[in-house]
């Protein structure tokens, strides 16, 4: 047997938010016959690659909510101290922390971008002063 493996990933800007986009993807593989004809597996894999790609177009062309451009949520500010301005004074766990790099990674956000984000949603300068809450 002879594997094909097709995917199609598609990044689009979201429409008046600033370093914002949305992404779609889609993969598939198959199987044909290991004597299978040199054209036959251009044409399946042609087909293939028309099929992902309009999936992906589908799903990108899906009505979606997008955030109000430059709304911003408010900083929160309590007595608790530094470093717990944004919640209820218990600081993020290492966990917590390491999990919102990881997923900044996954989406291909920057330090600064991420520095950025967490200045303007939650009024601190970077991830180590979040707290919970």
């Amino acid at each position: 047997m002879l594997k094909l493996s097709a995917s199609v990933m598609k990044k689009v800007p979201l429409p008046g938010v600033e370093y914002s986009s949305f992404s779609c993807s889609a993969g598939i593989e198959v199987e044909l016959p290991s004597d299978a004809a040199v054209e036959e597996i251009q044409a399946r894999l042609k087909g293939l690659y028309a099929l992902l790609e309009l999936a992906v177009d589908e799903q990108l062309s899906a009505p979606r909510q997008v955030p109000h451009a430059g709304k911003k949520a408010p900083a929160q500010r309590n007595a608790a101290g530094p470093g717990t301005r944004n919640g209820n004074g218990r600081k993020a766990t290492e966990a917590q922390l390491k999990a919102i790099d990881a997923i900044a990674r996954s989406r291909k956000v920057g330090d600064s971008d991420l520095k950025d984000l967490v200045e303007s949603q939650f009024g601190v300068s970077s991830t180590n002063e979040l707290s919970i809450g």
